[in-house]
């Protein structure tokens, strides 16, 4: 199934999460309001499972709130939530997902 991310996020609050993920070295392929997408290593393809062409994208679904996904823009499959409130607590989750598969 794939889903949506709604279109939530202030624009202040993505400019401040990516560059807490920049902090940690990943490369932020867009961020919008609608999704923070973020470019696969293929370190982090391999950790995460991912398919070729696949990007991580952080976002709120109405599901969960924070969540991440595997897929292409602002459209993933089954997304997982991603338990932190504050961008730098999400950057350091995502963080984790790109170098050990896991979000905590």
């Amino acid at each position: 199934m794939t889903v949506a991310i709604a279109d939530e996020m202030p624009h202040d609050w993505v400019r401040e999460l990516t560059l807490a993920i920049e902090t940690y070295d990943h490369t932020v392929a867009d961020a919008h309001e609608s999704a923070i997408v973020i470019d696969l290593t293929p370190y982090a393809m391999h950790v995460l499972d991912a398919d070729p062409g696949e990007q991580l994208v952080i976002g709120w679904t109405e599901r969960h709130g924070v969540d991440w996904g595997l897929g292409r823009a602002d459209l993933v499959g089954d997304p997982q939530p991603l338990d932190a409130r504050t961008p730098q607590e999400i950057a350091a989750a995502v963080h984790l997902l790109l170098t050990t598969g896991r979000p905590a």
